[in-house]
């Protein structure tokens, strides 16, 4: 995959590649200008901070003229960069979940369930993670609008991949912002990965989530992972498929007692044939593990059949 670190979408409106782990392709921001300040939309995790104000320049735009980061959720590849921009940008404000703002704020919990996962890989893969000045977090209500230069963003919850999870949508540009609920979609492919990693996967809120989007008829949508797409109904529909496909194997192998490296390492070679049948390049199929990690997909099920286990 070819490596452009901005590409403008509209005259306000840029894909902006981190170039996460040094892949091309994998975690984007979106910029959006205007005459009073530029807002980011998500702000990728603090290791990519150098080529998120990289192509920033590239869009011919000064980092310090950024004044509002507005974020999904608060994964670290998301928005694990927001406290060290804040400190950097005295004037910006960062728009967030009511249910993720704390976390901004005080990120030790966050942190040290991630480290659980991560290890010692925590450093190389999400760099920095520094608290949010408290009054410079705004908590976003469901349906609350963001003003972003010219456009108006409609903040709609939408949990299933995460409890705190937001959609954006522009409803003068029929554009969408899906963060993680929208899937993961690589450039120059059809196929949709359902990113599910622990630990609040809901696959009955996802359904309800993208009913949601959906019913809002949007045109085109603009994922972190990775860049915009049109013809939202097909993607939506192989996201759902996919999810409920693999949410019913895992259940399956698990109920058959195979340890979770079997399921995981099955999952994986289904996965990289269905992106190989599409595009025989090996690259893409890294490219999709990098952005969304089969164990972790596993993992994520598993907990979340687990608890609807426990609770019937």
């Amino acid at each position: 995959m070819d490596f452009t670190p901005a590409r403008q979408l509209e005259p306000d409106l840029w894909l902006l590649d981190l170039h996460f782990q040094g892949a091309p392709g994998v975690v984007a921001a979106y910029l959006i200008t205007g005459p009073f300040g530029h807002t980011l939309i998500e702000t990728g995790p603090g290791a990519t901070i150098g080529a998120l104000e990289h192509a920033i320049e590239c869009a011919g735009v000064r980092l310090g003229d950024v004044t509002q980061l507005v974020v999904t959720h608060i994964h670290l590849d998301h928005a694990g960069a927001a406290g060290s921009l804040l400190r950097r940008l005295p004037e910006a404000r960062l728009f967030v979940h009511p249910l993720g703002a704390q976390h901004m704020i005080d990120p030790s919990r966050l942190l040290h369930s991630a480290a659980r996962i991560y290890g010692d890989r925590m450093d190389s893969l999400w760099g920095a993670f520094e608290p949010c000045p408290a009054h410079r977090v705004i908590e976003l209500a469901d349906d609350t609008e963001v003003r972003c230069g010219a456009r108006l963003l409609r903040a709609v919850h939408t949990p299933g991949h995460a409890a705190h999870h937001i959609t954006y949508y522009d409803a003068e540009h029929r554009t969408m912002f899906t963060g993680d609920v929208g899937g993961v979609r690589l450039q120059g492919a059809t196929y949709v990965r359902p990113p599910t990693p622990p630990p609040d996967i809901d696959v009955e809120a996802w359904h309800r989530s993208v009913s949601r989007m959906r019913a809002l008829e949007p045109a085109a949508l603009d994922l972190t992972h990775f860049g915009r797409f049109y013809n939202p109904e097909r993607h939506f529909e192989d996201l759902l498929g996919r999810l409920d496909t693999w949410t019913r194997d895992i259940a399956s192998e698990l109920a058959a007692g195979l340890p979770r490296e079997v399921i995981s390492a099955s999952l994986k070679r289904r996965s990289d044939a269905e992106i190989a049948a599409e595009v025989p390049d090996p690259e893409l199929a890294r490219a999709y593990e990098l952005a969304t990690p089969t164990g972790m997909t596993v993992d994520g099920i598993a907990r979340y059949l687990n608890r609807r286990g426990s609770s019937t």
